[in-house]
């Protein structure tokens, strides 16, 4: 062995480090793609993100927060906010934006958990499902149960969806 192939061991970091250890620009970049990603799914499927009878497709981006919490968490909050700004309940659907910190949390809780992830998931759907419902009830005068089983039916086929993607992404990448 020469002191080469020992510099070249030394330069290798070990699997598993990517996610701990990242720069400033990294975290703002992976931030950055998590909020354009949802914005650019919310408005491609925007005449079905909004009302009681939903299917918000940009909510797939929750299983983020698997990979990146912090950074997935901020990300989809900044895209949130972007994507309501269309809605037609603002500015109270800007209020959301909030909801969703809490709502999020309970991915990144059970993150790396391999059943659990999936509670997280329903978790985020009740919480959302529940905003949504209320928020509905209040600006357009919609049943609030009805409207709480209809948004929560899509939160979680999503929510679901995204955390089985972002799994099978992490797995994948060997994270």
């Amino acid at each position: 062995m020469n002191l080469n192939d020992e510099k070249n061991e030394e330069s290798q970091v070990p699997r598993g480090t990517f996610i701990e250890n990242r720069s400033l620009s990294l975290k703002v970049a992976l931030t950055a793609i998590t909020a354009a990603l949802y914005v650019a799914l919310g408005y491609v499927f925007q005449p079905i993100n909004f009302y009681g009878i939903q299917f918000r497709v940009a909510e797939l981006i929750v299983g983020m927060c698997l990979l990146f919490p912090m950074e997935g968490m901020l990300g989809k909050v900044i895209g949130v906010f972007f994507v309501n700004l269309s809605s037609p309940f603002v500015p109270f659907d800007l209020l959301s934006t909030i909801v969703n910190v809490p709502a999020l949390y309970c991915i990144i809780i059970f993150r790396n958990k391999i059943v659990l992830k999936y509670l997280g998931g329903v978790l985020y759907a009740i919480i959302i499902s529940l905003y949504v419902a209320i928020l509905i009830y209040f600006m357009a005068s919609a049943p609030i149960w009805i409207t709480f089983i209809q948004v929560f039916i899509s939160e979680v086929i999503l929510a679901s969806l995204g955390i089985l993607l972002f799994t099978i992404i992490k797995v994948r990448l060997e994270m």
